[in-house]
Order: C-alpha cells, then sequence, then structure tokens
C-alpha cells in the first residue's frame, strides 16, 4: 500500500512539473529545429524552395553583400505548376529584387530537401565549388543541413544560414495554429529522416 502511495505521489509530481514547465519545454522543442553557423563566404549561396518571399529575399541580400564567392546563386525546387518550377518563380523574384539572371543557377527536378540536396551537388561538382551557405526558412534549417550533409559528403562545406526575418516565431509557437502545424510536421520529417534515410554519404 504505502509502495502505491509513493508511486502515485511521483507521478502526481511529475505532472506538476510537466505542467508548470510545459511553456519551457515546448519552446526548447521547437527551438531545436534552428540551426545556424556563423556566417563566412562560401562558393555559392543555395535557396530552397518553399515558403513566400523570405528565403529568395534572404539570400538575394547575402548575395549582394558578396558572400557568394564565386558570384552565383543556386535555386532549387521543381514542378509547381504548368511550366513553372519552383526554382523558376523563386529566379523571377530574384530578378525582380536586383539579382543579375546570369548569376543565377536552377536545380529545377527536385521534389523534396533530399532531391535538392543531390540536384544542387551535381551543379555544384560540375563547375567545382567546394562550399555553399544554404538559406531556408528557421523552422527547417537543422533538416536541412542535416540532409545536405548526408547528401553532399565531406568535401563541400556546408554554413546553414537561415533567413533572418520569417511569418515563424518560435515564442509561443503552440499558441498559434499555423506555427503549430509547421512544427509538427517538421518533426515527422525530421523522424522518418533518421529512421529511413541512410546515412551514408554521397
Amino acid at each position: 500500500m504505502f509502495r502505491c502511495f509513493k508511486v502515485l505521489l511521483v507521478f502526481a509530481v511529475l505532472l506538476g512539473v510537466l505542467y508548470l514547465g510545459h511553456g519551457i519545454i515546448l519552446e526548447k522543442a521547437g527551438k531545436y529545429l534552428y540551426y545556424k553557423d556563423e556566417l563566412k563566404p562560401a562558393d555559392v549561396i543555395v535557396v530552397l524552395a518553399g515558403e513566400e518571399t523570405e528565403r529568395v529575399e534572404y539570400g538575394v541580400k547575402l548575395f549582394k553583400e558578396g558572400w557568394a564567392r564565386k558570384d552565383k546563386i543556386i535555386l532549387t525546387g521543381g514542378p509547381l505548376i504548368w511550366k513553372y518550377t519552383w526554382a523558376s518563380l523563386m529566379q523571377e523574384h530574384a530578378v525582380h529584387l536586383g539579382m543579375p539572371r546570369n548569376a543565377i543557377m536552377l536545380a529545377d527536378k527536385s521534389r523534396t530537401t533530399e532531391e535538392d540536396a543531390l540536384f544542387t551537388k551535381e551543379i555544384m561538382d560540375k563547375y567545382g565549388y567546394k562550399s555553399c551557405i544554404i538559406v531556408t526558412s528557421p523552422y527547417h534549417s537543422r533538416r536541412a543541413l542535416k540532409i545536405f550533409k548526408r547528401g553532399m559528403g565531406d568535401k563541400i562545406k556546408i554554413i546553414s544560414a537561415p533567413a533572418e526575418e520569417s511569418w515563424f516565431r518560435f515564442d509561443e509557437w503552440w499558441k498559434r495554429e499555423r506555427d503549430r502545424a509547421r512544427v509538427l510536421d517538421e518533426y515527422s520529417k525530421f523522424i522518418w529522416l533518421l529512421i529511413f534515410i541512410p546515412s551514408s554519404s554521397g
């Protein structure tokens, strides 16, 4: 009887801790998805498909600041609608923001982040590029970096530079439907990555 009481007491204490500290736990869980390296020059900037404007805008900003040593930017993303791809639409946006069209390269066959890494590597290998800055959204940054490191191997240096301005916010993300959906979706993809995708580099 006394043992059961102790078990119930410990269980009650744990529930109390979780209830009182759930905000801290959830916030840390959200922030785990974020990874940013110290920004350093690289051969090219790679902007991953997705979202509306934040990724392209930040990628172009980095390009104009001179972070791409080879004066090239790679835009990823395959078929979207009719003849348009994510990469082609992002290209028009980048040109509108002042990017020279001849500085833009398209990896426009990919449908997933894994394929983004695959087709980006093909371009980098073709031109002998040895380093890149990866631009994506904050919530996508850790998983994207992990995928690119797996896909590109040790010979290519990858720098994670998530967009500085984003609709997504880590503070109290669980209270907003759109933010909550994004975190849950990202974690489900992260688990899939860890379980089903080989860790060996290509």
